[in-house]
């Protein structure tokens, strides 16, 4: 009969500090500490799930009681560490704190702590997601807690440590584990695949550790469904398959047509991807990492493939900061969308509407990318740029090509881009009450009404600056307190809302069924009650 299978976060679970991924900062004090023989009676162990908590205090507990003596280095052969590793230790009490909230639980279980070990050197207990407890719980631990006796270790553990009452936290040493790396991870992975004896693509380990998001047991449980989907080998086409990712080729193909401006195969390509079933909001956060690395390559002249490469050479910074700053944004509205198809295309076209002209910091001549064409696609894929167009009309040639921001020239320009940016808070509410002054030399200034001069501090005229400055890297911001004559992006709002209240006010009253009423009861209908319904 074959052994029962065991799951790799815990078939690989580490036993020593030696074995444990990251948290070296943790691992050295409690080295230094276990060595010294000069133990706290209280730990605390937060972080996000899956960064190695509970597997530290477990790796604590038997260096503590190893029949060989307290080390950092517990021998893992003897009664003491095989129960441990296995769960079984009678003077390990670990407490799943979700599941015992009350303060009965908590009683029963601390009255205990008095009596000395079964046959351990300490009696430790282990309570993971302790900020669960109730209040009353909390009181019963903190008895214990202040004043334990020599022979009791508490180790707790926590996912949120906000909710734990400070006098607790006082009394603990406390542990703040870090999520874990890509390298890490992708490491560990790559040790486990070969010592399992599997075959692997190294892209695609790289792309469970991406999507393990800083925790290794998350990595390790997508590894393990991995390894079944692709029957003990894990590939790159395997996990686009199982994951509904976008084929990197489609994303740098997608990056091409944005780049070149090119509206109409950008709308057109995204029809293909929806045809084929693809993840839309999977594809647009692969556009967002694409930007980075084009912007990596950019900075730091490493070597990356040759795509990556070609973007980072043809596209303004300018226009990658944007572009980025509105891919994240979009992927947020993505959920607020009609259809992902419409959020996706919407979002791109966002992008196309508001890039720039600016070739200062590209390091080469701008030229158009070339379309790769190794895979069936749409006809989408191997046009040209509307601009190039054989027997385009100028008219189609503006539909196709936004106006570009890199000169802003009047205040329509300025709220057009104000808009696109995404300010919010004061910074938002600022923007909003001023008018374009003039934009010379690299040096925007803004006119800014009196009456809101309580809104321009340094921290909110900071803020403003930094997000122009995605679009205009030394850009220089002035704003003069002045009484402003024309209508502000806030003002032409208000009036535009009045106007549309005003509206269906008078289409309320006007409404047969409500001047019915009216007669009926003799009332009359308070006009300032009619509101418009916000949905929230």
């Amino acid at each position: 009969m074959s052994d029962h299978y065991q799951v790799l976060a815990r078939k690989y679970r580490p036993h020593t500090f030696g074995e444990l991924v990251g948290q070296a900062h943790a691992k050295k004090t409690l080295v230094n500490a276990l060595d010294a023989n000069s133990l706290h009676h209280g730990f605390l162990f937060t972080g996000t799930r899956g960064v190695g908590k509970t597997t530290i205090a477990r790796i604590f507990a038997k260096s503590i009681n190893c029949e060989t003596g307290v080390s950092s280095t517990p021998c893992g052969t003897c009664a003491t560490c095989i129960e441990i590793d296995k769960g079984q230790s009678i003077d390990l009490i670990e407490l799943d704190a979700a599941s015992h909230t009350g303060v009965d639980n908590m009683r029963d279980i601390l009255e205990n702590a008095q009596y000395m070990p079964t046959k351990n050197r300490y009696k430790i207990y282990l309570i993971d997601e302790v900020h669960m407890l109730s209040k009353s719980s909390f009181n019963a631990l903190l008895k214990t807690l202040e004043e334990p006796p020599e022979h009791v270790k508490f180790l707790l553990a926590t996912t949120d440590p906000k909710k734990l009452p400070v006098t607790v936290l006082s009394r603990c040493l406390q542990f703040t584990l870090q999520q874990l790396t890509h390298e890490e991870i992708l490491g560990q992975l790559k040790f486990i695949m070969d010592a399992e004896k599997l075959t692997y693509e190294e892209p695609a380990l790289s792309q469970i550790a991406g999507f393990g998001n800083g925790s290794m047991r998350d990595a390790l449980s997508l590894l393990d469904q991995s390894i079944s989907y692709g029957k003990g080998t894990v590939t790159s086409k395997d996990i686009k398959a199982m994951l509904g990712l976008v084929h990197h080729d489609d994303i740098i193909t997608l990056s091409k047509h944005l780049f070149n401006q090119d509206a109409k195969s950008v709308i057109e390509f995204i029809k293909d991807l929806s045809h084929r079933g693809e993840n839309l909001t999977n594809a647009l956060k692969d556009l967002s990492s694409l930007f980075h690395q084009i912007s990596l390559a950019q900075i730091i002249k490493d070597e990356v493939e040759s795509d990556i490469q070609e973007l980072a050479d043809n596209i303004s910074n300018q226009d990658l900061h944007i572009f980025y700053q509105m891919s994240i944004n979009g992927t947020k509205d993505m959920a607020l969308a009609p259809s992902e198809q419409i959020g996706f295309e919407m979002t791109l076209l966002r992008m196309l509407a508001f890039h720039s002209d600016i070739q200062s910091q590209i390091p080469t001549e701008k030229k158009t990318l070339k379309i790769k064409s190794n895979r069936p696609t749409s006809d989408c894929t191997n046009k040209t740029p509307a601009t190039e167009k054989e027997g385009t009309s100028p008219r189609e040639v503006e539909k196709l090509q936004p106006d570009n921001t890199s000169k802003i020239s009047n205040q329509q320009e300025w709220e057009k881009l104000s808009q696109a940016l995404s300010f919010s808070g004061g910074a938002k509410m600022l923007v909003k009450n001023t008018l374009f002054n003039s934009f010379e030399n690299n040096t925007l200034t803004l006119a800014l009404d009196e009456q809101f001069a309580n809104l321009l501090n340094d921290h909110v005229q900071k803020n403003i600056l930094e997000s122009l400055r995605s679009q205009y890297p030394n850009l220089t911001l002035i704003i003069d307190l002045n009484k402003l004559t024309e209508q502000t992006l806030a003002q032409k709002e208000t009036q535009a809302h009045n106007q549309y209240l005003a509206t269906i006010q008078q289409e309320f009253l006007n409404d047969e069924i409500v001047q019915k009423l009216e007669k009926t009861f003799n009332a009359k209908v308070d006009v300032n009650s009619i509101r418009e319904i916000t949905k929230h």
